[in-house]
């Protein structure tokens, strides 16, 4: 039974759904494209960053008008549930910073988010978006029948059969070296679909900086695309 907590865990860790950056439709509105801030291509790529790994780079983030409290609302909500995962684990907190910090790392760079203006309408632009998602099927199987993962939940099974605690878990140096280097390694090998793309349609609204910024008008699309479930 610990094993199988153990899997579960990993199973839910890979096929984590996001929680999108909500919805701004209501706020104002313009069909004058020469008002807009920055680009629909980086705004779209904004949202993408920031729902698959909770990472935004600077120009992305201006280009999308976001606040750093909205961000950071997001942030906390997309790498809670990361970290929650990690937690099912007596991984001490240091350790679960570092394997938290890799994943996403991992992703950043695996998933290779692009946009492209497609349609360079006034009103509403229209932007492919480009990723590679995590192939949810692939790493499930993965996480149920990786030799190192069972031999982690083996060794698990076994430290609690002789009355080790998950505090004394977290602590003890052997139990860490082994989890850590097992995850690790797991996350540096999972598999990712090949690229796919969607359109994103934008409309022009007000950001949180005041100005008039492009923002897709169903943010969802882009949570449900960079999570796997188009």
């Amino acid at each position: 039974m610990l094993k199988k907590i153990t899997f579960a865990a990993l199973t839910f860790l890979f096929t984590l759904c996001m929680i999108g950056c909500g919805d701004k439709s209501a706020g104002e509105k313009t069909s004058d494209a020469s008002k807009v801030e920055g680009s629909a291509d980086k705004a779209v790529l904004a949202y993408a960053q920031l729902n698959a790994y909770g990472i935004i780079e600077d120009e992305n983030q201006a280009a999308a008008g976001m606040a750093e409290n909205d961000i950071k609302d997001v942030q906390d909500r997309v790498l809670a549930q990361l970290v929650q995962a990690f937690q099912n684990f007596p991984l001490s907190d240091e350790n679960i910073d570092k394997i938290t910090n890799q994943y996403v790392a991992k992703l950043h760079v695996a998933m290779n988010l692009k946009t492209t203006i497609k349609k360079d309408d006034p009103k509403n632009p229209v932007v492919e978006l480009t990723a590679r998602t995590i192939n949810r099927e692939n790493t499930d199987k993965a996480a149920e029948t990786d030799e190192n993962l069972l031999a982690l939940g083996n060794m698990l099974y076994q430290m609690q059969l002789a009355g080790f605690t998950y505090e004394q878990l977290k602590n003890d140096p052997n139990f860490q070296a082994a989890a850590m280097e097992t995850i690790s390694n797991f996350i540096s090998e999972f598999q990712l679909n090949d690229e796919q793309s969607i359109d994103i349609t934008c409309e022009a609204l007000k950001g949180t900086d005041g100005k008039m910024h492009w923002a897709p008008q169903n943010p969802q699309d882009i949570t449900k695309f960079v999570n796997g479930q188009k």
